[in-house]
């Protein structure tokens, strides 16, 4: 059996990243014949698909739907209508009776929904995939076999149920082979390296606790740093970030992971996403020894009304004494995340932030960044929940397409962030 993988589709909207969910498919694929295709370094996307469908001639075609829309900007690209485009390029192709497969973190937050809007994918593969993904291929005829997987009978969507949680210590590392890696080198966060799934906070717009679960499953940090020195001695890679949703909780698995490339002497440079709470000098300096060369940071507000809204246990005075530290970690850069309009936002709050956003530009120039977003209103969340309370969205709305958070009472602010973007060209 001839497999294509293929990443979603971003419209040269966004730099290109790595495709590692297609190589953690493609450790599993024993026994098939696959290759890989990534539109987003195509200079001629649907053309270069077309010449692919027409000479690989694939039986089934895996599309892993990584982004829906990009929810960080100020006028959002809807991604999702990407898929139903190279959908039907399928279908309009030599390869019209291929089984086409859609899986990916986008796909899982909307499976039924995508599903039942596009009635063209014949299967979809729920949450992680690396075992879901080849027994459905062997499966194709009788996929109700297969825990995790959506699919069709009579004309109606049906779900297998969900399946247990992949134990890391025994999956395979990615396939980083199946995939050309020279068009990703040189683009800041392009290329990723994971040291664990699962997520323990509690963030009360965030979906990551419902695609990876609330359970930390943690990489052994020896494999962690074989994974870095192969990709920085076989694939010459200079450069790489840590996907996780937040890299230094635990701290000591953090801690460990930094020891090892540091006992190996890994010329590597890197970034990850950090949590202001779990973030100490020492720790910062001895991720910069490691060579993480850029610390993000996501508080997403600016009081500790505003934060205990969020969710989130840290402090105000937390997202200060981070910064304070990194401005100390020399030769690095500082990035900031904070929605514009969060529940429990005023204008003092907001007059404060910007306070902060200044000063911080002021001291330290282009070392440090700030991205200011929208709250997209996502199912599996708690914002779902108090969107539906305050009425701003319906039970029976699609949220497949777009819907945002942001207080009624001080709607001027987040016009006000939209002017500053537009000012910037974002």
């Amino acid at each position: 059996m001839k497999v294509l993988l293929v990443q979603s589709y971003l419209v040269g909207k966004e730099p290109p990243v790595f495709p590692i969910g297609l190589c953690c498919l493609a450790a599993n694929l024993q026994g098939y014949h696959f290759k890989t295709f990534d539109p987003n370094v195509s200079g001629d996307a649907f053309g270069e698909f077309a010449d692919i469908l027409d000479a690989y001639r694939p039986e089934v075609i895996g599309i892993s739907l990584r982004n829906i829309d990009s929810t960080n900007k100020r006028k959002v690209v809807f991604y999702y209508s990407y898929l139903k485009e190279m959908v039907n390029a399928v279908r309009n192709s030599p390869c019209r009776e291929s089984r086409i497969i859609v899986g990916g973190s986008g796909f899982s937050m909307f499976a039924r929904e995508i599903m039942e809007d596009e009635p063209e994918i014949d299967y979809g593969v729920f949450l992680e995939g690396e075992e879901t993904f080849p027994e459905l291929l062997q499966n194709l005829d009788c996929p109700d076999s297969v825990e995790g997987v959506f699919f069709r009978s009579n004309g109606k969507v049906v779900f297998t149920g969900p399946r247990a949680q992949l134990d890391l210590s025994k999956t395979k590392p990615p396939k980083r082979e199946a995939v050309p890696i020279e068009p990703y080198k040189g683009i800041s966060e392009a290329i990723g390296v994971e040291t664990k799934r699962g997520c323990v906070f509690a963030c009360i717009y965030c979906i990551y606790g419902f695609l990876n679960g609330k359970t930390l499953r943690l990489k052994d940090p020896v494999k962690v740093a074989d994974e870095i020195e192969s990709l920085v001695s076989g694939k010459k890679v200079r450069r790489f970030t840590f996907v996780d949703s937040v890299f230094n909780q635990p701290l000591e698995h953090a801690e460990a992971v930094c020891r090892e490339i540091i006992r190996r002497k890994i010329d590597v440079s890197w970034s990850a996403w950090f949590h202001e709470e779990y973030l100490t000098e020492e720790f910062a300096g001895l991720c910069r020894e490691a060579g993480c060369d850029k610390f993000i940071l996501s508080p997403d507000g600016f009081s500790d009304r505003v934060l205990q809204n969020l969710g989130k246990t840290m402090k105000k005075r937390d997202i200060i004494r981070a910064f304070e530290i990194l401005v100390g970690i020399e030769d690095t850069e500082i990035c900031f995340n904070f929605f514009k309009n969060p529940p429990g936002q005023d204008m003092l709050t907001f007059l404060s932030l910007m306070r902060f956003y200044l000063g911080a530009k002021l001291r330290l120039g282009s070392r440090v960044h700030f991205e200011f977003n929208s709250m997209r209103i996502e199912p599996h969340t708690r914002l779902y929940r108090i969107a539906l309370e305050q009425g701003l969205i319906r039970e029976e709305d699609n949220l497949l397409y777009p819907k945002y958070f942001t207080n009624r009472n001080t709607r001027c602010i987040e016009r006000i962030f939209d002017t500053m973007l537009l000012l910037k060209g974002k």
